[in-house]
């Protein structure tokens, strides 16, 4: 018979077991560029939590990327301020505006084996050329080591730094609050990046005051910012899975800021035509399949014969086409964003058939070991052979309905597309029939 603190035991493993714990070992480092996107939503659920929580946010799409690069403090341009011993990220924000907006903004982070500080900012001063850094008189302990489910810790900060312009001071920029973090849930999350990924989700609320003072000319302005942070941290990556930043107004929760870890360098160009034996003047879909994020160009070998429709064109996503005649074409998909060029080319991937051709010939054409094009045809005839090799022979035979040879040639070489001058046919409908590994096969031919 099991006893009560035994079974107590029990409970207690069945509760904790998935939980993470997070320590300073899962911080970011100097040297980490770490690839994310944003994404824009005008609701999304933060109220799912608690124990053992199932985050579902698969659907999120991207509305642009960003890397997380840090930087050890000596190669930024407040070393004078930071020394060796904090780690410097670039933020894109800018706080002001006219000559009174700060750029080229760093906030400065300390990783210990307590805690995960911002420990000071540096920013240039619009009006004035100096870069302009200070440390934090009292640090913002981000997060409290190690991170566990229901762990509730507070704190305050507060950081001047002086401006100065040639060494003389002009005025100071100050921020100053105190922010509330709570370890609100654990359980495991989806997002586009991952699935089911085991992690605990951070709840920080921030009341935050920035003000400028410019003795010279006499200026100030201020704002005081009520933000909540939610943050979902796993043990596999340096920076949050997903974060989510808003505000609560009459209860609700509005996020401004939703960002999810993600590699949106890495591309894998693909690509699905909605048909791929299509007759002259049939519209088609090329679906992109495409995983990552980039611009798109397409490529159509022979490139003439069609058209984009739909307001697409060779730049489009999902390109919508109708061709005008008949032939065989080749696709290329490149794909290019920041970090890299990807394509993906597929040879002889959409065929053009006539209006007036049977599905029986579609079948035959798809089981020839030739192909040709265009067809109907004018005056000149490509031939093309599906598995050609060089230095490989073929003959080649035109003939009429009823089995007369009207021409014939040679192909030395059956790697390379050969045309066949056929101006002098009269209008109709022909056989080609090609000799090639010993067996003869036919293709039915139309003449305009």
């Amino acid at each position: 018979m099991l006893r009560l603190s035994t079974i107590c035991l029990l409970l207690i493993s069945a509760t904790c077991y998935g939980q993470i714990k997070i320590t300073n070992a899962h911080m970011p480092k100097s040297g980490d560029k770490i690839e994310y996107s944003n994404a824009i939503s005008p609701t999304i659920d933060v109220k799912t939590t608690g124990a053992d929580a199932n985050w579902d946010y698969s659907t999120l799409t991207s509305s642009g990327n960003g890397i997380e690069e840090y930087t050890q403090s000596w190669q930024t341009p407040y070393i004078l301020n930071f020394g060796f011993s904090a780690i410097g990220k670039k933020i894109l924000d800018t706080l002001g505006f006219s000559d009174f907006q700060m750029k080229n903004v760093y906030n400065f982070y300390k990783n210990s084996s307590s805690s995960f500080s911002d420990v000071g900012i540096g920013f240039q001063f619009a009006a004035l050329p100096l870069p302009q850094a200070g440390k934090h008189s009292d640090p913002d302990e981000i997060y409290f080591f190690p991170l566990e489910y229901s762990d509730r810790d507070s704190s305050t900060f507060d950081v001047e730094i002086p401006i100065t312009a040639i060494a003389f001071p002009v005025g100071s920029f100050r921020r100053q609050g105190y922010r509330i973090t709570e370890v609100d849930g654990w359980g495991k999350i989806t997002t586009p990046y991952v699935k089911d990924e085991p992690c605990i989700r951070v709840k920080s609320v921030v009341h935050e005051t920035d003000s400028i003072k410019v003795t010279t000319p006499s200026f100030s302005f201020g704002s005081e910012i009520t933000r909540v942070e939610y943050k979902w941290l796993s043990t596999n990556e340096r920076i949050p899975l997903l974060t989510v930043i808003g505000n609560e107004i009459g209860g609700q929760f509005v996020p401004t800021t939703i960002q999810y870890r993600n590699e949106w360098s890495k591309i894998t160009p693909d690509f699905e035509a909605t048909n791929v034996s299509p007759k002259v003047g049939d519209i088609i879909t090329i679906n992109n399949k495409t995983q990552g994020d980039g611009a798109y160009t397409w490529e159509f070998t022979p490139n003439k014969g069609f058209q984009f429709v739909n307001g697409t064109s060779a730049t489009s996503k999902n390109p919508v086409m109708v061709f005008q005649d008949t032939g065989i074409y080749t696709v290329k998909l490149t794909v290019k964003n920041d970090a890299n060029t990807e394509s993906e080319e597929k040879a002889d991937y959409i065929r053009v058939r006539d209006r007036n051709a049977s599905l029986e010939d579609a079948i035959l054409d798809e089981l020839m070991p030739f192909s040709i094009y265009p067809n109907p045809v004018e005056n000149k005839l490509n031939i093309t052979f599906r598995n050609g090799q060089d230095n490989n022979v073929a003959y080649i035979g035109i003939l009429s309905m009823d089995g007369r040879l009207i021409q014939s040639s040679y192909i030395r070489n059956t790697s390379l597309v050969h045309t066949v001058d056929v101006s002098h046919l009269a209008k109709g409908t022909y056989l080609v029939s090609v000799l090639h590994h010993d067996m003869m096969s036919y293709h039915r031919l139309f003449k305009h």
